[in-house]
């Protein structure tokens, strides 16, 4: 499911954050640019237009960040990573600000409801499945865990079920991505 849908740009300056965010977004059905600081994101942002922006920086560097990606992409929606005592920040400036340890459900859903918001002139489109695609999303990367963990202990058995469990949350989340978005005429 890879690499179908929508570009995301996320900037982390911990490798280990900015990879789990990425591959999150990717089995989520997301095409991901990385880059581990402000530069490397505008640069990206030259080449490409994207969807939103995950920021997970120091809040100095993200509300810099931020300034000059809406100068870049006037559109672009912003979800930033903060800690706790940063939750203040650029409230005016972002879309959505979620607190570190986030539960990754909470990360998906959030991504999911920036991508099917409007523009700020359009009414606030909410997606009726927005929910389930980030539970779909999060449940198929606990299920590729399980199963290459199960795969490497040698419990074959408990690995051909999770490769089935994974098809069919799959198929739930294709069909609740082709589900209607709520506040749109069909």
């Amino acid at each position: 499911m890879a690499g179908k849908g929508p570009s995301i740009l996320v900037v982390a300056g911990d490798g280990g954050e900015r990879r789990l965010i990425a591959d999150l977004l990717r089995e989520a059905g997301f095409v991901t640019v990385t880059s581990a600081e402000p530069g490397g994101a505008i640069a990206a942002m030259k080449r490409e237009v994207f969807a939103a922006l995950v920021v997970a920086l120091a809040p100095g560097d993200a509300g810099g960040l931020l300034r000059d990606a809406r100068r870049r992409q006037s559109a672009i929606k912003a979800l930033i990573i903060a800690g706790p005592a940063e939750m203040s920040l650029g409230e005016d400036d972002c879309d959505t600000v979620i607190k570190r340890s986030y539960d990754p459900r909470q990360l998906l859903g959030c991504v999911f409801e920036l991508v099917l918001r409007g523009t700020e002139r359009e009414p606030l489109p909410r997606h009726s499945h927005a929910a389930e695609l980030g539970i779909a999303a999060a449940e198929i990367a606990c299920l590729h865990t399980r199963h290459a963990t199960a795969a490497a202990a040698g419990a074959l058995r408990l690995a051909r079920d999770l490769t089935r469990q994974i098809g069919q949350t799959r198929a739930m989340h294709r069909r609740a991505a082709a589900a209607p978005i709520a506040g749109f005429a069909g």
